[in-house]
């Protein structure tokens, strides 16, 4: 019975934690959606790190763009990663592409730029993981040329 009673609670634990991620993460994307992205990100940081499914993929996008914050591309690749882990693999290309490029305190890097680019082929089935392999491998479009600094990216 003891463990019975332990099992409850120990259950009663997790779905509390859920409650309060998901709590926290529609507040941060009501936030996100008013405009109030600063307050936002501060709030999708705290729902990631209670464990959210979904709330890494939205503060990388918000590091990526800059919205709230400075924009941290290794930061965003941190939370895309965390993404991955939490079982979301619908981020290989974005990773794929910002290792690829590089900026915002990301350094380029092909090898995880390819490994990233195949998992978007082999894991998502992406059609547009295949094109971006193949102008990653060439050199060519947003990756051709030199790493240089990113200039602000003007997102709606």
């Amino acid at each position: 019975m003891l463990s019975f009673i332990k099992n409850v609670m120990g259950l009663n634990v997790i779905l509390a934690a859920k409650i309060k991620a998901d709590r926290l993460y529609d507040e941060a994307d009501a936030l996100m959606t008013a405009g109030e992205f600063k307050s936002a990100l501060a709030l999708m940081k705290q729902a990631s790190d209670v464990g959210n499914k979904y709330a890494p993929v939205h503060v990388a996008m918000m590091l990526l763009k800059g919205q709230g914050t400075s924009p941290s591309w290794s930061e965003a690749a941190k939370y895309l990663e965390l993404a991955i882990v939490r079982g979301n693999p619908n981020v290989h290309i974005t990773l794929g592409m910002i290792h690829g490029i590089g900026g915002y305190g990301l350094k380029r890097d092909q090898k995880n730029a390819e490994y990233h680019l195949t998992q978007c082929i082999t894991a998502d089935n992406d059609p547009a993981g295949e094109q971006m392999l193949a102008m990653l491998k060439k050199h060519q479009g947003v990756f051709g040329g030199k790493e240089i600094p990113r200039p602000k990216i003007p997102w709606k």
